[in-house]
């Protein structure tokens, strides 16, 4: 009688803890393997959601530079000179123009003459430090202003000419009053389906800083008497 009643109690107690077992299986944690699959499918499901591309900007690009051309003064009636621009943060000088031209507040240059307002084409004679990032290296040797300029040329035309512009080297050769470069060019258009011609040219000054200074002027054929400043304007041009 003892040993059914001892095989009875063992026989108990082995289904409780079977019974133990089966209720609290359910809260054994997931292997995390398992889990961190779960949790990276979510991500690559959202990368191969589309998205919409990135617009791009179209490059400007520029002729091949000749090897010396000197820059000209252009037929047209010279404006006269009344007084000096002095541009303190670009460290340059340069002549200030009578009227139709007026000394005005033209943001981003430091300083600056216009004639007319500021839809384009239009008729700018301006300075500032060459726009963009610090020159990696010193300017040293003419090739060096020379691609400097080329860099400040494009700029010019993105930011201050139609689009589409198509450009031609009307002048390359070095700074006359001291070390730098300078290029003109022609500047093709088109206004409201006709074909239209702007005159520029762009000066860089060596001022003693990693930055040279930069002097650009443009005028456009509607105001085609206007191009007879170009040149004399370019010519004044002196580091402080």
């Amino acid at each position: 009688m003892r040993t059914i009643y001892v095989a009875g109690a063992a026989l108990a107690t082995a289904l409780a803890i079977f019974l133990i077992f089966a209720l609290f299986s359910g809260d054994v944690p997931r292997d995390p393997s398992q889990a961190g699959e779960t949790q990276a499918a979510a991500p690559s499901a959202r990368a191969s959601s589309p998205t919409a591309p990135t617009p791009t900007v179209p490059p400007i690009v520029l002729p091949a530079l000749p090897k010396a051309i000197t820059l000209k003064t252009l037929p047209g009636t010279a404006s006269p000179v009344v007084g000096t621009v002095v541009d303190g943060k670009a460290a340059i000088s340069y002549a200030r123009l009578g009227r139709p031209w007026s000394v005005a507040s033209l943001p981003p240059f430091s300083k600056g003459q216009r004639v007319g307002g500021n839809t384009l084409p239009r008729t700018l004679a301006v300075s500032a430090l060459l726009p963009g990032e610090k020159p990696r290296a010193e300017l040293e040797t003419d090739a060096d202003y020379k691609k400097a300029a080329l860099t400040a040329v494009r700029w010019s035309i993105r930011n201050y000419h139609p689009a589409d512009s198509k450009v031609t080297w009307t002048a390359s050769q070095r700074l006359a009053t001291g070390k730098g470069w300078v290029l003109g060019y022609r500047v093709a258009y088109q206004v409201d389906g006709r074909q239209r011609v702007s005159h520029a040219a762009l000066a860089l000054l060596d001022i003693g800083q990693r930055k040279p200074a930069m002097f650009f002027v443009t005028v456009p054929d509607t105001r085609k008497q206007l191009w007879a400043d170009i040149a004399p304007l370019v010519t004044s041009v002196r580091a402080l």
